[in-house]
């Protein structure tokens, strides 16, 4: 049952323990039978590794050739560099820290595991050697509705996701007119899921800005709530 290779990595992340050697290599060697397991088993299997306390495992389901079967949209984002001012972190670690930072709830971690996957598809770099990665949350969200319908995801968790990753990098001021076009645009039903997704995002970021954007998002949130 080709199923057990990816409970194995499950298990791993809910007891928090290491795969043996040779059960790592035959896993390895097995992986590509994953091909023939159900959409909705790996999905199932999928969530208990993400809300389980140890997201960051699926990083070792790529170095088992796991996901290159079950979500080759991971292995893409793996070892892309983010030369700007505020990463200092490839895109996959920076996509493993705000996994963890975030809440453990089906929705939240499956935003956080894609918020940045279209980033490869956009990356240019500058004359001065710096990263830009315009529009990536716009083709972040393509990417994430496409992963979602292949897993066979129910119709209400595809919505908010794919809404959420689209505008987890929304720029907009601490001023309550501001707030308000934002949570026009985003929705009430999930901007509180927003701030958290906009929280687990800049914890994930270079530690020089961290401070200043968490005091920025701290007054926005006052003002959601005022509001």
């Amino acid at each position: 049952d080709a199923l057990r290779i990816l409970r194995a990595i499950r298990f791993s992340a809910q007891l928090g323990f290491d795969i043996e050697k040779n059960t790592r290599e035959a896993m390895t060697k097995k992986a590509r039978h994953l091909q023939n397991i159900s959409a909705e088993r790996i999905q199932a299997e999928l969530i208990k590794l993400l809300t389980s306390e140890h997201p960051e495992k699926l990083h070792e389901a790529y170095e088992l050739g796991i996901t290159e079967v079950i979500l080759p949209e991971y292995d893409a984002i793996v070892g892309v560099s983010q030369n700007t001012p505020n990463h200092i972190y490839t895109v996959d670690k920076h996509t493993m820290i705000a996994l963890k930072a975030v809440e453990a709830t089906p929705v939240l971690r499956l935003t956080m595991l894609m918020h940045d996957m279209g980033k490869p598809a956009v990356k240019k770099t500058v004359e001065d050697g710096r990263d830009i990665f315009y529009r990536h949350p716009e083709v972040s969200a393509r990417i994430a509705k496409t992963i979602l319908k292949r897993l066979k995801f129910d119709n209400d968790t595809l919505d908010k996701v794919v809404r959420l990753v689209k505008w987890h990098g929304l720029k907009y001021n601490a001023e309550a007119v501001d707030v308000r076009k934002a949570l026009n645009r985003i929705g009430r039903d999930i901007f509180d899921d927003f701030i958290k997704v906009q929280t687990a995002d800049v914890l994930a970021k270079s530690p020089a800005v961290i401070e200043r954007k968490l005091e920025l998002l701290k007054e926005k949130t006052a003002l959601y709530h005022q509001i």
